[in-house]
């Protein structure tokens, strides 16, 4: 295992991504036509088997958009759906009534992914701009860090990870949880945002924040 994040570097980017929170909370908010909010309430560093088990039961049906990222740091952000809050917002999308949307067809995938798209890049534009810059001589110096488009996926929350990750799994046993709650019309959603660094991605971050 390679160097872990201390409380103050996890606190570094609790402070982040809080901004990163409050950007696409601006966002969210244009894109549903309606107040949103999104609050991060803590970041933990935690092993892949402890972050499937957050997912919820090995054998319940979790909705995933993920995005691979490139440049400063290197992995994956997925932005996971508990339950059918995935759904929920595409009837906030849609102004329909709460239930309506009931099953993940190719209207609700775009949903999810443009929703993925909008509450990743404002907290990798936080991470970019409030990081460190790179290491001087490093091929990313000017990189930034750029996401790929969104894929979705729909799968049993115990293989979910095996797959979003499957090039990285081997090489990795740990992720960065940023636990987030989100609001819009007086309903909670549940929804969690990880960010799975490349090992040399995260040995950096515990050096640098």
């Amino acid at each position: 295992m390679g160097q872990s994040l201390n409380e103050h570097a996890r606190q570094r980017l609790r402070a982040i991504f809080e901004r990163g929170a409050e950007d696409a909370s601006a966002a969210l908010s244009k894109w549903l036509g309606q107040p949103a909010t999104l609050r991060t309430s803590d970041v933990e560093e935690v092993d892949l088997a402890e972050a499937a088990e957050l997912l919820g039961p090995a054998d319940e049906l979790v909705a995933v958009s993920s995005m691979e990222i490139l440049g400063q740091i290197s992995g994956q952000l997925l932005l996971v759906f508990e339950g059918r809050s995935g759904l929920a917002l595409v009837d906030l999308l849609l102004r329909q009534p709460d239930g309506t949307a009931d099953s993940w067809g190719e209207l609700e995938q775009s949903a999810a992914n443009e929703t993925a798209n909008i509450v990743g890049c404002a907290y990798l534009n936080s991470l970019a701009v409030m990081l460190p810059r790179p290491r001087e001589g490093s091929s990313d110096a000017a990189a930034g860090i750029i996401p790929s488009p969104p894929s979705f996926r729909h799968e049993f929350a115990g293989s979910l990870l095996e797959f979003a990750l499957m090039e990285q799994a081997c090489q990795l046993d740990r992720l960065l949880l940023i636990k987030t709650r989100f609001e819009s019309d007086a309903k909670e959603l549940g929804w969690s945002l990880l960010l799975v660094p490349s090992s040399d991605s995260l040995e950096w971050l515990a050096q640098v924040v």
